[in-house]
């Protein structure tokens, strides 16, 4: 795909302006006029080319704020959640003074929120539209340490992956999108705003999470491509529901049960796509084990390599942020191993770096907490295979005096609740090796007897 070209298209102006974007909500035309507005009223000297917070889950506003950076307006900044301590700490991340809302919101008592306008739609001068490599927005991704991580993003980045997604997967006019993921999420803003914008396609208004609210809106609406997580996958299983217009599905944000894929397969006839990557990174490759397509297929605009058993990727959607090697490689925290015809295996994380829930947690970060905790000699985490569609469940081995009750009480003062250890044993040693180090095996057989012997005093 030429990406000079896709924009040059999209910065021309609506090819349907009556066609809905959101339905009932903004017309393509409607989300050209609000970004008219934002680049109009952020582009004036008083705003100081500082960059603004977009605020809202509503995804034609949110298409309009990347539509007006993009023909030359303020670099958007989205943070990961929008509750009011998540935002204040982003603001201390990246200061901004103005964050576009599309209601009266929770904001920093210095910060202006402000809703659209609609303007008249005139594509900008050559002059004014932004350089297709400079920084045109600024992703945030949560952590265990609370403090939010910023990604900046080029309008290569983003709409060359978009473009790319809207081309593979077909996105076209016909196509109605739903989804169980916030469009301020990576994955969320990729396939359930950009892409859908750029295939004419439309994308309903709601966030879907709940197995009722999920179902219903298959069944009431003519969905063709779902955007969704593991965990909903997990909680639709078993649950009836009809999706005959359902073309596409979409799982990310860790990694899919095979038995909630083919639960899903069974009931509608269709496999989820399962993308693999991160904020910044892009997106790396597919899978559909739904279909038979167990093993990762890098997606063709990129290249790959392995150096030291870590994948390592050269990629248009690659952060600017990252460092790369001579050749453009950036070395990823994932160990892989090829598995023939250009595709590769995934052998778990080299960083420490895992994800529960969808949501990142650092391994090492958590065991530093948990060892500041008075009373805690030593503590190991590593991560097990989760379940409930968590994608992993971290485990943890603890020395101290402490029973479980008083330990566990004690780590909710210091960690987030997805960051939380779902297996736990107290020992008086933790077991290591002839060289010191900890000894992952005898410590997994640890928890593996206490969870049985948990299982057998159940069953009693």
């Amino acid at each position: 795909m030429d990406i000079t070209n896709l924009i040059e298209r999209i910065l021309s102006g609506p090819s349907d302006p009556d066609k809905e974007f959101v339905p009932a909500v903004h017309t393509y035309a409607d989300v050209y006029a609000m970004a008219a507005w934002i680049a109009s009223r952020f582009s004036s000297p008083e705003a100081g080319g500082r960059p603004v917070c977009v605020c809202s889950e509503d995804r034609g506003i949110i298409a309009a704020s990347m539509l007006a950076s993009l023909a030359g307006g303020p670099v958007c900044i989205l943070p990961y959640s929008l509750s009011e301590q998540v935002i204040g700490e982003t603001r201390a991340a990246v200061p901004f003074s103005h964050a576009i809302v599309d209601s009266p919101a929770d904001l920093p008592d210095d910060v202006a929120g402000i809703v659209p306008g609609r303007g008249l739609w005139r594509p900008p001068s050559a002059g004014r539209a932004r350089d297709l490599n400079s920084i045109f927005l600024r992703m945030f991704t949560g952590g265990s340490t609370g403090k939010p991580k910023a990604w900046s993003k080029t309008p290569v980045n983003m709409f060359a992956e978009a473009g790319y997604q809207a081309e593979k997967y077909g996105f076209s006019r016909d196509d109605l999108v739903a989804s169980t993921v916030p469009p301020y999420h990576i994955y969320g803003l990729l396939y359930t705003v950009m892409a859908p914008f750029i295939g004419s396609s439309s994308v309903l208004e709601g966030t879907y999470v709940y197995p009722h609210e999920i179902a219903a809106v298959l069944k009431e609406k003519p969905v063709s491509i779902l955007v969704s997580v593991p965990v909903h996958y997990r909680i639709v299983n078993g649950v009836a529901f009809d999706a005959s217009r359902l073309r596409l599905a979409f799982s990310s944000a860790g990694p899919l049960d095979p038995s909630d894929g083919a639960a899903f397969h069974r009931q509608t006839g269709v496999g989820p796509e399962e993308i693999f990557g991160s904020t910044e990174t892009g997106g790396i490759a597919c899978k559909s084990s739904a279909v038979g397509r167990t093993i990762l297929e890098p997606f063709e605009c990129l290249e790959w390599k392995i150096s030291d058993d870590r994948l390592c990727v050269k990629s248009p959607f690659v952060s600017p942020d990252l460092p790369v090697d001579g050749d453009g490689f950036f070395v990823t925290g994932d160990r892989i191993a090829a598995a023939g015809d250009g595709r590769f295996t995934l052998l778990g994380r080299a960083d420490g770096v895992i994800k529960v829930g969808g949501k990142r947690v650092d391994l090492n970060s958590v065991q530093d907490k948990i060892k500041l905790i008075p009373g805690v000699r030593d503590a190991f985490l590593f991560s097990l295979r989760g379940r409930a569609g968590r994608g992993a469940d971290i485990a943890a081995v603890v020395e101290t005096d402490m029973d479980e009750t008083e330990l566990r009480r004690l780590f909710n003062g210091v960690l987030e609740q997805y960051a939380m250890p779902r297996r736990l044993r107290i020992v008086d040693k933790i077991p290591t090796t002839s060289t010191g180090k900890y000894d992952r095996e005898a410590i997994t057989k640890l928890l593996e007897f206490d969870r049985k012997q948990r299982e057998e005093c159940d069953g009693r």
